[in-house]
C-alpha cells in the first residue's frame, strides 16, 4: 500500500484553488495580522541572525530582512506572543501561526529571485498548508502541542508555493515530522508539568522554522521517514483522508480575547451573568465555573508571574474581567499583571467539571459559570466561545477586531494603512497588506532602537 505520506502529497497537489478556501485564506490573514501587530515587538530577528543569516524574507514591522527560516520563526513567535491567532477544535491546535509566517516568506524569497508568486498562488499556498497540518493534527491518537505538526503545515504550504512534484512534498512532509518540537510536554498532567509561563508557545516557531528547512532539504534529494503516519496506535490514516464538508481551512476558529480559548467561554459567560443582574465586581463573593478536564489542565494561577501565566488563567482572567471589563484582555498586556483587586477576585474563583461539558469537550468547549453576590447565586446559560467555525465572524468583525487590538502598537496613520490594504485583502490583493508589514512600525522603532 501507498504510504499515508505519499497520499497525502498527492491530494495536496490535486486541491483545486480559488473559491471558499481562498475567501477563508483571506480572512485567516487578516486574522493572523491581527495577532502578530497587537504583539509587543521583541528582538527576535537579533537573536536568531548568527543562527540563521541575512536573507530577503521581511521580518514584520521591523523594516528588516533575514533568511526564509529565520523570518518565518520571528513572524510566527509574533503571531503567537498574545495567544490571540486562530485555532482548529479537532486538532486542537493553532494552525495559522504555523502556515501563513512560512508561506509570506517564501513569497518574499521567490520574489527576491526575480519568480514572484501570484497572489492567487500564495493563497492557495496557505489554503493546502492549513489542509495537510489540520488533517494530520485531526487524525492523532495521542494529545500533541502545535509544534508536533505545525511543521506539516509549513512544509505543505512552502512547497506548494514552489510547485514541487508530490514526491519531493512527501519527502519534505516526512522531514519536517521528524524533526519537529518532540516536547515532553505532550500528555495531559501529572505525567509532566505543562509549560505555560515560557515564550514558546508550543514551539510553534521551531516547527515553522523546521518546516521551511525542509522543503529545500527534499529538492536537494534528503529524505525522511515517509512511514511516519503509517503506525495505528499514533495515528488514524482513515481520518486524515476522511471526507471533509469544505477545505479544512474553513474549520478554524477566531479569538477575540487574547488569552487560552480554554478562558474565552468562561469570560463571555461572566459578563453576561454581571450585565444581566446589574452586578459590580465589588459584590461578587464566589465564581464558580462548571468546565470540562481540559480547562483544569491549565496552570490556573490566582497570582501570574508573568503575562503567559496570565493568559493561562481561568481565574485572574475572571478577576481582571469583572474589575476592569472584558476589553482588557483585548489585547492582555503586561499592565494587567499583579492587579490586587484582580488578585482578590481570581481567589474566590473555583473550577470543576460539569459533567454536560465533559460531554461535549473537545469537540465543544462549553462552560457554566454561576456567581454568589447579594446573598444569591444567579447562573448563566450553557456558553461557547465566540468565533467558532460555526459562526465565523464576519469581515467587519474582524477589522473591529484588527482595530481595538492594535490601538497600544499602531498610531492613527499606522491603523488606517493597513486598514486600506485589508480592503485590497478582502479581494484577493496581498500587495498593500505585505508592504504594510515590510515598514517599521513607531512601536517597533521605540522599543527595538
Amino acid at each position: 500500500m501507498t504510504g499515508v505520506l505519499v497520499r497525502l502529497a498527492e491530494l495536496a497537489a490535486a486541491m483545486p484553488a480559488g473559491g471558499e478556501g481562498d475567501a477563508a485564506a483571506r480572512g485567516a490573514i487578516l486574522d493572523l495580522m491581527t495577532a502578530a501587530v497587537a504583539a509587543p515587538p521583541r528582538p527576535v530577528a537579533a537573536a536568531l541572525a548568527p543562527g540563521f543569516g541575512p536573507g530577503p524574507s521581511a521580518v514584520w514591522l521591523t523594516g528588516e530582512r533575514a533568511a526564509p527560516a529565520a523570518a518565518a520563526f520571528a513572524n510566527s513567535f509574533a503571531a503567537c506572543a498574545l495567544d490571540l491567532d486562530d485555532g482548529h477544535r479537532q486538532s486542537r491546535g493553532h494552525p495559522g501561526s504555523a502556515v501563513i509566517p512560512a508561506v509570506l516568506a517564501e513569497a518574499d524569497r521567490l520574489e527576491a529571485a526575480g519568480q514572484p508568486a501570484t497572489d492567487a498562488d500564495t493563497l492557495h499556498a496557505i489554503v493546502v498548508g492549513y489542509e495537510v497540518g489540520i488533517r494530520i493534527a485531526s487524525a492523532r491518537r495521542f494529545y500533541a502541542r502545535t509544534g508536533y505538526w505545525g511543521g506539516y503545515g509549513a512544509a505543505a504550504g512552502v512547497a506548494t508555493l514552489r510547485r514541487v512534484t508530490p514526491a519531493v512534498l512527501a519527502r519534505a512532509l516526512a522531514i519536517a515530522g521528524e524533526t519537529s518540537p518532540q516536547m515532553l510536554t505532550t500528555t495531559a498532567p501529572p505525567a509532566w508539568p505543562q509549560p505555560e509561563g515560557s515564550d514558546v508557545k508550543e514551539g510553534v516557531p521551531w516547527s515553522v522554522a523546521n518546516g521551511v528547512l525542509a522543503v529545500g532539504l527534499a529538492q536537494a534529494g534528503f529524505g525522511g521517514p515517509l512511514d511516519m503516519l503509517d503506525h495505528a496506535p499514533f495515528h488514524d490514516a482513515e481520518a486524515i483522508f476522511a471526507p471533509r464538508a469544505g477545505p479544512a481551512i474553513r474549520e478554524a476558529y477566531t479569538k477575540f480575547y487574547s488569552c487560552c480559548r480554554h478562558l474565552h467561554a468562561p469570560v463571555d459567560a461572566l459578563r453576561a451573568v454581571m450585565e444581566a443582574h446589574g452586578l459590580a465586581a465589588g459584590e461578587i463573593e464566589a465564581i464558580e465555573v462548571g468546565a470540562y478536564s481540559g480547562a483544569l489542565r491549565l496552570s490556573n494561577r490566582v497570582r501570574p508571574a508573568n503575562l503567559v501565566d496570565a493568559q493561562y488563567s481561568i481565574p485572574y482572567c475572571l478577576g481582571l474581567a469583572a474589575v476592569r471589563g472584558a476589553g482588557v484582555l483585548l489585547p492582555l498586556d503586561e499592565s494587567a499583571l499583579s492587579d490586587p483587586a484582580a488578585e482578590a477576585l481570581a481567589a474566590r474563583v473555583r473550577l470543576a467539571i460539569d459533567p454536560a461539558c465533559e460531554a461535549r469537550f473537545p469537540a465543544e468547549t462549553p462552560v457554566r459559570v454561576a456567581v454568589v453576590a447579594r446573598g444569591r447565586r444567579f447562573e448563566s446559560a450553557v456558553t461557547t466561545p465566540r468565533g467558532e467555525a460555526s459562526e465565523a465572524p464576519t469581515w467587519d468583525e474582524r477589522l473591529e477586531k484588527f482595530a481595538r487590538a492594535t490601538r497600544l502598537t499602531l498610531d492613527g496613520e499606522e491603523r488606517r494603512e493597513f486598514l486600506r490594504a485589508f480592503e485590497a485583502l478582502r479581494e484577493g490583493d496581498l500587495r498593500g497588506v505585505r508592504e504594510c508589514l515590510r515598514r517599521r512600525t513607531r512601536e517597533a522603532a521605540r522599543r527595538l532602537g
